[in-house]
């Protein structure tokens, strides 16, 4: 999240839709982080609550 306000203070950079391109990877890479924390969570319950078969 640093990185996305930092790349804003940059004044060499490539504008693509108002925000710098380099804000738009800080982005993506916080979103595809969260993402897999949330694959990893949810894959780590699952296996505390599963019922073993006898």
């Amino acid at each position: 999240m640093g990185r996305f306000f930092i790349e804003g203070l940059r004044t060499d950079s490539l504008m693509v839709y108002g925000l710098r391109t380099a804000q738009i990877v800080s982005i993506l890479g916080v979103a595809i982080w969260i993402i897999g924390l949330a694959i990893i969570y949810r894959k780590n319950n699952r296996k505390k609550y599963t019922i073993p078969h006898i």
